[in-house]
């Protein structure tokens, strides 16, 4: 079996469904090439050809900017850009008064695809207070607690 693209199905199918999802970016870069869509399958631009020409899309392609809009720009050298950002302000930080008691830490530079540890995330339900007081009640008296429901 035809190996697909991504999570996509293989071979012709594959390529097919990738047409209908992002068949502007597809004929934009075929144009590029000096081919067409409706070329495909034919002698002179096989299914073949056109399954290598998607799988091996170079960065700057339509396709990926199609299939990866928020981070098809992000190459090594925009990565290590964003190092040396993140160097640079720890530096500045490490020389100040909270750099010295190592608090308000500068967040790193945001990046595609990578999510920010450094954001406060809470996780549950809110309870209603009437609820909380009656449970720290419950622990101070030492009976049950009632159920989270009543």
């Amino acid at each position: 079996m035809a190996k697909g693209v991504e999570h996509r199905p293989g071979g012709i199918l594959g390529l097919l469904e990738l047409c209908d999802q992002h068949g502007e970016a597809i004929e934009a870069d075929l144009i590029r090439a000096g081919l067409r869509l409706r070329d495909v399958g034919s002698k002179r631009f096989t299914w073949r050809d056109f399954a290598v020409l998607v799988r091996e899309s170079s960065s700057d392609s339509a396709l990926l900017r199609a299939m990866h809009p928020e981070r098809y720009r992000w190459g090594q050298v925009e990565h290590l850009l964003a190092d040396l950002v993140d160097v640079a302000n720890l530096l500045l930080w490490s020389k100040t008064k909270d750099g010295s008691h190592n608090r308000n830490r500068p967040a790193p530079y945001p990046r595609p695809g990578v999510e920010d540890k450094t954001k406060r995330q809470v996780k549950g339900t809110a309870v209603p207070m009437d609820q909380v007081r009656a449970r720290l009640a419950a622990l101070k008296s030492g009976t049950s607690a009632p159920s989270a429901g009543t």
